[in-house]
Parts: structure tokens; C-alpha cells; sequence
């Protein structure tokens, strides 16, 4: 039988296109009644694009992803340069580069590809309940067409997964106490010190900010992180630059000066949740934020999820049953998606230490030295699916 995939971002279409690759029959059924090209960017390091490319989408993913040369860190009130990190260096250390993308042409280029390969996608179906045995799993939908039946299901439906709570898994995210903030400007409208393809990380207490070009260049993706008590609920709800200007007031003039260029922010609150031990239950699996919801301060949360996918096909085309294969596959992931989740955690609470401990973080940072900071994500960013490394 076929296996179903609820969700078709960017764990869903890329578990799709890695199952496909494999010889796998496919199918992936997403709730909304229609796919737009919305978000902002997204960071793809070596461990991502080796998944990516694997699956022949190097040419059109440099279409418009911007290969990055380096991380400048920066005070944010003085605009110190830390330390520089050569992002240059991936692509000979690990055999991929370290690219950053707007996530609806990321989005874009798996979407074609699942098209192209004839994978069947089906748009506003809401999985409902689920029922599975030894012989495979039925999946209703509450919008109302016909219910499928399926070898495995891949839960790949996000943050507030249906699958997750049809499996009776009730823990919900955790409110982290912290808000995201975007905008998308054009690169012509940012002053040249903003150029280049480098992505900046200015530190500061209580707030940081993350800018990089997209877009092939032609655009500028700025994202702050600013600490809040409201979990209003939403992923790209409109704000005012009113409400985020207070929270950099008194950092560097050139920092002040772009955040009030920009008319309108989309905002959302960051949540984490404890990675689900296992990650699959008989023949359901959960992949990305479906199973584990993370902070997006090791620029992850999307290279965990193209990792599970990829991992997941490469452990299904193993000679055991079903069921064997994702507590397998399962084994693999935890461990690992668990410390990607700690580190990110702890970047959140060292990007806002106030002084004296802000101090002897950047020392430790200016200390430790650029390459060497680069060699620390050896473990993360020289992975490739255990099945094929």
C-alpha cells in the first residue's frame, strides 16, 4: 500500500521526494485548500543540502539560494565585530555549502519536484481520526472526502499536529517567552553595509537580530528575537515597527536605522516541546515540528526536518517489517534531534546574557577564533542518513 504523508511543507514534500527516490508508492494529503509561498528565509546548512541535493535539487535551489562566505557576530549596542565564523570553509570540510533561502522558494522547488516526479498531493484534506493494526493504517478526514487506507502515515503536519493528537500524545508546545519578528526588504533599499553574503548576528541584552540576503541577492531577510510574556497564537501576524523599536533603542545607530525603514513586521511567538521518545507509535511516524518543536538558534528547525525525512526513507528500505523500521529509525533520530534542541535552547539564553556574562561570552567568542567556532558543528553539519553514510 501507499504511504500517506499529512503536511506538505517542508518535512512533508521532502519526506515525499526521499520515500519516492527509494521506490516507494507516495501520497501526501495537506489541509489547506491551497499552497502559497508565504514566510521568510530560512538557513540551510551542509547536513540539509546534503539531503537536497541527493535528491537532484541543486540547480534549481541555486537559482535563488545565496551561498554563504561567513557569520559576522556583533555587539548589538556598540556594532563590535566579535568574531568572524568562514562559512566559505563547508563546502571543502563537509561536501555541501552553507546556503540561505526565502522558504517559499524553497518550498517552491520541492513542490515542482513532487509534481514533476507525479507524486499525488491533495490539497484540503484535515486528517481526522486514526486506526491502525498489523495490516496497515485508515485515516479519516474531517473535511469530509473519502478516508485511505495506507501502509505507513508520516505525520509531518507541524507545530499543533492532528496526527500527533489523534496518536493521544496531549503535550502541547511550551511558550518559550520569546517572539519572533520578520521582514523581507529589498536589498536595494538596505544601506551597502548590510551587503555581501554573510549573515549577521548581533547580540544583545534580552534581544538579537539575524540578517542575510535572499532571493539571489535582489532581497534582504531581517529576523529579531525580542523576550515577551504574550503567546498570542499565529505565525505571521502584522505588527507595527512601534512595538519592536523599544526593544532596540539603544543599540547601534546603523541597527535603529534599518528596523525603522521597515513599515510592517509579521510576528510570531516561539515555542519548543521535548522531542517525542519514540518518534513513531506501530506505523505512524512524527517528523519535524510534529515531533519536535524547536528554537530557531542553531538555524535548524528546517534542517531537522529534512534530516528526519531523509533518514526515514533511507531506514524503510531495510529487510525488516514496518513497524521494526520506525522504532529503528526512531532510535537514530532522538538522540540526536534531542541535543540539536539543547544547543538551540542554550543559544537562546547566551544570546541575551546581560552584562558581566555578555562580556565573557564575547571574549570567549573573539578567543576561541573563527575556524575553531566552525569545527564545533562538526557533529551537526557533516551528517548524512546513517543508512548511506
Amino acid at each position: 500500500m501507499t504511504i500517506a504523508i499529512a503536511g506538505a511543507g517542508i518535512a512533508g514534500l521532502t519526506a515525499a521526494l526521499a520515500l519516492h527516490a527509494r521506490g516507494f508508492d507516495v501520497a501526501t494529503y495537506e489541509r489547506a485548500d491551497r499552497l502559497e509561498a508565504a514566510g521568510a528565509g530560512i538557513q540551510l546548512s551542509p547536513n540539509a543540502l546534503h539531503v537536497l541535493f541527493d535528491l537532484g535539487l541543486g540547480p534549481a535551489l541555486d537559482e535563488t539560494m545565496v551561498r554563504q562566505d561567513a557569520v559576522l557576530i556583533r555587539q548589538g549596542v556598540s556594532g563590535k565585530l566579535v568574531q568572524r565564523v568562514p562559512l566559505e570553509f563547508c563546502e571543502r570540510r563537509w561536501g555541501a555549502p552553507y546556503g540561505v533561502i526565502h522558504r517559499g522558494d524553497l518550498q517552491s522547488v520541492l513542490l515542482e519536484a513532487v509534481r514533476q516526479r507525479g507524486i499525488p498531493l491533495a490539497l484540503g484534506h484535515d486528517v481526522g481520526a486514526i486506526a491502525q493494526d498489523a495490516s496497515g493504517v485508515r485515516v479519516s478526514f474531517l473535511s469530509g472526502q473519502s478516508g485511505i487506507e495506507a501502509r505507513i502515515l508520516v505525520g509531518a503536519d507541524g507545530l499543533w499536529s492532528s496526527v500527533r493528537k489523534s496518536l493521544g500524545l496531549t503535550e502541547p508546545p511550551r511558550f518559550t517567552g520569546k517572539r519572533a519578528w520578520r521582514a523581507v526588504l529589498a536589498m536595494d533599499d538596505v544601506p551597502d553595509f548590510f551587503h555581501g553574503k554573510v549573515t549577521g548576528l548581533w547580540l544583545g541584552e534580552r534581544a538579537h537580530l539575524v540578517h542575510y540576503p535572499v532571493r539571489g541577492g535582489a532581497a534582504f531577510n531581517v529576523v529579531a528575537i525580542t523576550h515577551d510574556r504574550d503567546a498570542t497564537p499565529g505565525w505571521s501576524t502584522p505588527q507595527k515597527p512601534e512595538a519592536l523599536l523599544p526593544h532596540f533603542a539603544d543599540w547601534d545607530g546603523r541597527i535603529v536605522a534599518m528596523l525603522r525603514s521597515v513599515a510592517d513586521w509579521r510576528t510570531w511567538p516561539l515555542y519548543e516541546r521535548r522531542c517525542d521518545r519514540p518518534m513513531a507509535r506501530d506505523r505512524v511516524a512524527l517528523i519535524g515540528d510534529a515531533a519536535h518543536p524547536m528554537l530557531p538558534f542553531m538555524a535548524q528547525g528546517g534542517g531537522a526536518a529534512i534530516e528526519d525525512a531523509a533518514e526515514l526513507a533511507a531506514g524503510l528500505a531495510g529487510p525488516d517489517e514496518d513497524a521494526s523500521r520506525l522504532l529503528a529509525w526512531s532510535a537514530l533520530r532522538v538522540p540526536r534531534v534531542s541535543r540539536i534542541q539543547a544547543e538551540a535552547h542554550a543559544n537562546g539564553e547566551r544570546y541575551h546574557w546581560r552584562w558581566p556574562l555578555s562580556t565573557v561570552r564575547d571574549l570567549g567568542l573573539a578567543a576561541l577564533g573563527g575556524p575553531r567556532m566552525l569545527e564545533r558543528y562538526a557533529w551537526l553539519y557533516g551528517w548524512k542518513p546513517a543508512k548511506t553514510a
